[in-house]
């Protein structure tokens, strides 16, 4: 045991002695040599300019949308005004299911060349007037907006059908399409 124990000091003094040796450290080159950019002074230049374009140019204050048009949500009737169908999705904000219920209502309503429209069900000022126009649903369940849902309209203000849950884009860009040849 004793001659273990001193064998091994013995190879940690020689490896000892090798690592500590005078020869020169190579220097590693890097697989892929770094540029240093410089610092752009542009940056200053492109405020200046900025800064002038704003002064000539004054942004027209917004005037202020009403929240609902011709009893219905504001957005929903500027949608019908410019397209004869108009798929609304209805999500509740931070649940992952309803944001891609969402991206595929809008996908599914560009592939019908229809209008879209999202609304956020937990903003009261947009759901009781759509609520409003659902009054005449056959059951209290098809009344009650949650997200998500996907709702069809068709011009004047009249619903088509209506998609609880998820939906996929070409079940929405048929209901559109199936909408849109009732209309014309």
């Amino acid at each position: 045991m004793v001659v273990t124990v001193l064998a091994l000091a013995g190879g940690f003094l020689v490896l000892g002695r090798s690592s500590a040796s005078s020869a020169a450290v190579k220097t590693i080159k890097p697989l892929h040599p770094v540029e240093k950019h410089a610092a752009a002074p542009a940056k200053k230049a492109v405020k200046k300019v900025a800064a002038r374009i704003t002064v000539r140019h004054r942004a027209k204050p917004r005037r202020k949308l009403p929240a609902v048009i011709d009893g219905m949500p504001a957005a929903l009737a500027l949608g019908l005004r410019s397209h004869d169908v108009v798929v609304v999705s209805l999500y509740t904000p931070g649940a992952s299911v309803d944001s891609m219920a969402t991206d595929e209502a809008r996908e599914g309503a560009v592939l019908a060349g229809a209008g879209f429209v999202a609304f956020n069900v937990a903003h009261e000022k947009v759901v009781s007037p759509l609520a409003a126009l659902l009054t005449g649903a056959p059951t209290a369940a098809e009344r009650v907006l949650d997200g998500p849902a996907v709702l069809v309209f068709q011009r004047p203000n009249s619903l088509f059908v209506r998609f609880n849950g998820f939906t996929d884009r070409d079940t929405v860009a048929q209901a559109a399409v199936n909408a849109a040849a009732l209309v014309r």
